[in-house]
């Protein structure tokens, strides 16, 4: 999309925004993309000069700039929204959701049609402006409100048991539900809780001791004991976008992560855990939803100070009861002067390392298995979560034999390890298109997981940070000495009542684009709130498929897609999504392996647990783990289907088991292909380094809580084989 501003952006003073707005409305009503934008809106064209004209006019006269038209038009959105992605396109969303605001009004009608400007084309921006008002987004969750919620606050640094205290909470209600950012975070909770190792809120004895479960979940790796104490065994179930964990049918707690909340539901108590990511641009929407929507008697909010005074601003008019705890580090944080150099003979044990870059993780892995005589562990996202929490288990096991940790930046999201120090591969990710720093939030998130209080017995408590070059030092410092700027905003996303109400409101026929488009531009929304980030360009590909291939689906289904993690830019997954999403337009039922069959993805899959079942890793190729990564977007898009449409994607166990199976593949696959031989591949990999630096669904009902959390992880295990081609045919059918 071009930009649709060719000035720079002054700083706008808070205390005199009409310096700003009626300075600069002339020159935003003469941009080149405005009149194509206004026509696909349902404007005629010879109607919208006299429309800007008049806009134009009203405001370089004053008349919108009253204290009134300060709260009509929102117009300290102009310093709200301009501190992050790009402010032009703000600045042109905001000018341009007032300009539809002021003509909706009856008062300017006669003004309007004086100009020319027809009754009907005043109707359809009345319309348009109906649709897009949010101005009160509480409103949108009526049985929400009908609670009066008592909202608790956790709020401080990492490990300071800020969430611990939430836990307890939950694991004492009678019904209960916990949100968390991560998959990773879900299964944990869930499993802690099913094996009863959250002891409940008021119980003030010491636990009983605790006996240990071996539990064999990844025939691959080692396993490590798991503690239980049935006495505070609760029955909890798991739900994330891509899988789902029944222990029971009538569990009364669930683990999910936010998106998967249930908001029609009621609970005793919710925990939604790290609440700082409402200002999060690309997933930020489902953080505000969860606090406004969710359906509990008790909401307890886990984060960083930094989303107080955001909560409070989007709570103030529900009527909840908000208490704010606040908590300080239980052990010290210290950044060690000195790096590694890039020398990994000095990782010690007790240490993590975080690499941003999956590619990298057994890199650093072999690399350090080969230059110490310590065995490292690891922990990213791919991994089955039973194979993380195993990984996890064994690096917190001293007599495991683990004694190293790598991996992704999920341990920053409250995974419990028994970390002294963290090593930073890097301080930038990739994000997209380019490298950009971490923030400050993140790094302090990750480095803060060094020296976890109750976790190290009777050492010295205090935990350590350093980076693996010496140029990241210095922005680890700064990060860990920063104090957090409180947030401005929240974000919200496009709900599917305003997406059909907008469609019904624009022109017949109008493209999933436009009315995207017009979403954006003119959502009249309280200054507390921003849009939640929509790359028109990215998604036109998605928006011309949906337009093109599911002509005339019902709203839901559209926005279903639309939020569906569907990898456009990858053409060989793409290829197996679209025959899915035909088979769901054509036949309302899509059946895993009729669209599979004879895909030479699937052959790569095969070609691969043959090699495993030979081990033969020396024929691993980039291109095999190319093709299962690309089977494995296909494959998670049906499983993110069966829990939103189940009776059309229906084939749920079949996907599970080919989830695992293809996870498990990846896995070893990735540790083949990325073995290193120390000396001149360690060189090479830190040079490249320095210059880049610039499951299945199973009911049990008549056993205890935790056989049935045991039986299921068993189960999870045996489903998914890994020898080769004699496990391939009864994955099938």
């Amino acid at each position: 999309m071009p930009r649709p501003l060719v000035y720079d952006i002054p700083k706008i003073d808070p205390n005199n925004i009409p310096a700003f707005f009626e300075v600069h409305v002339k020159q935003w009503s003469r941009q080149r993309s405005l009149p194509s934008r206004l026509l696909s809106f349902g404007i005629q064209k010879d109607e919208i000069k006299p429309l800007l004209d008049a806009f134009v006019h009203a405001v370089t006269a004053g008349e919108l700039s009253t204290s009134e038209g300060h709260h009509t038009y929102v117009l300290s959105r102009f310093t709200h929204h301009l501190d992050d992605g790009d402010p032009l396109h703000a600045i042109d969303a905001i000018y341009t959701t007032i300009l539809y605001t002021w003509a909706s009004e009856t008062a300017h009608s006669e003004r309007l049609r004086s100009a020319g400007i027809s009754q009907s084309t005043i109707n359809r921006i009345r319309a348009l402006a109906e649709a897009g008002d949010r101005l009160f987004p509480a409103e949108e969750f009526p049985d929400a409100r009908k609670f009066h919620r008592k909202i608790i606050m956790h709020v401080g640094p990492t490990n300071s048991g800020k969430t611990h205290n939430a836990l307890r909470a939950l694991a004492a209600a009678a019904t209960g539900v916990y949100a968390g950012p991560l998959r990773l975070l879900a299964h944990e909770i869930w499993e802690r809780l099913n094996l009863g190792q959250i002891v409940p809120q008021g119980v003030d004895e010491e636990p009983p001791k605790m006996t240990t479960v071996e539990t064999d979940t990844a025939p691959d790796v080692a396993t490590a004991s798991r503690p239980t104490n049935p006495k505070y065994v609760r029955p909890c179930n798991m739900r994330t976008g891509e899988e789902q964990r029944i222990v029971d049918e009538y569990a009364p707690l669930t683990s999910c992560t936010v998106e998967m909340l249930g908001l029609r539901k009621e609970y005793d108590v919710a925990v939604i855990d790290e609440i700082q990511m409402l200002n999060d641009p690309d997933r930020g929407g489902a953080w505000t939803i969860a606090l406004l929507g969710v359906c509990a008697k008790e909401v307890h909010l886990c984060g960083e100070e930094t989303a107080v005074p955001v909560v409070e601003a989007l709570l103030r008019d529900t009527g909840d009861e908000i208490i704010i705890n606040r908590y300080q580090r239980l052990s010290p944080l210290y950044v060690q002067e000195e790096s590694l150099n890039g020398d990994w003979s000095r990782v010690k044990k007790g240490g993590c390392v975080v690499t941003f870059a999956r590619s990298n993780i057994f890199k650093v892995k072999s690399a350090i298995e080969a230059q110490t005589p310590l065995r490292c562990a690891v922990v990213y996202g791919r991994l089955p979560p039973e194979i993380r929490s195993e990984q996890a288990a064994l690096f917190n096991d001293p007599n495991s034999g683990y004694d190293v940790l790598i991996g992704s930046d999920a341990i920053g999201m409250g995974l419990n390890l028994k970390i002294r120090r963290v090593i930073f591969e890097a301080t930038s990710k990739y994000h997209g298109t380019r490298d950009a720093p971490l923030s400050i939030s993140q790094t302090k998130q990750i480095a803060g997981r060094a020296g976890r209080y109750g976790l190290h017995g009777n050492d010295q408590p205090g935990g350590y940070v350093t980076a693996l070059l010496p140029d990241d030092i210095s922005h680890i410092q700064k990060a860990v000495d920063a104090i957090p700027t409180p947030l401005k905003t929240a974000r919200i996303g496009i709900s599917s009542t305003s997406f059909f109400a907008f469609s019904l409101a624009l022109p017949p026929n109008s493209s999933t684009k436009t009315i995207l488009s017009a979403y954006y531009y003119i959502s009249r929304i309280p200054a507390i709130l921003r849009q939640q980030k929509i790359n028109l360009k990215y998604v036109e590909p998605l928006c011309n498929f949906i337009d093109a291939r599911m002509a005339n689906m019902p709203a839901r289904d559209t926005i279903m897609f639309l939020l569906a993690p569907i990898p456009l830019r990858d053409v060989a997954a793409l290829e197996v999504v679209q025959k899915f999403l035909r088979a769901y337009q054509d036949e309302m039922s899509v059946d895993l392996w009729e669209h599979l069959e004879g895909s030479s993805l699937v052959a790569a899959l095969d070609g691969v647990e043959r090699l495993h079942a030979e081990d033969n890793t020396e024929s691993v190729t980039s291109v095999m783990i190319a093709q299962l990564e690309s089977l494995h977007r296909a494959v998670m898009i049906y499983m993110w289907m069966t829990f939103r449409r189940p009776m059309a994607w229906h084939c749920v166990k079949e996907v599970a088991v080919l989830k695992l199976r293809l996870e498990k593949a990846l896995d070893w696959g990735l540790r083949a292909l990325t073995k290193l031989q120390p000396g001149k591949d360690w060189e090479r990999y830190v040079k490249d380094h320095r210059e880049k630096a610039k499951g299945a669904v199973i009911y049990t009902r008549q056993r205890s809580a935790l056989e049935k959390y045991l039986d299921l992880a068993q189960a999870e295990s045996v489903a998914a084989p890994i020898d080769g081609a004699s496990a391939t045919e009864p994955c099938r059918h």
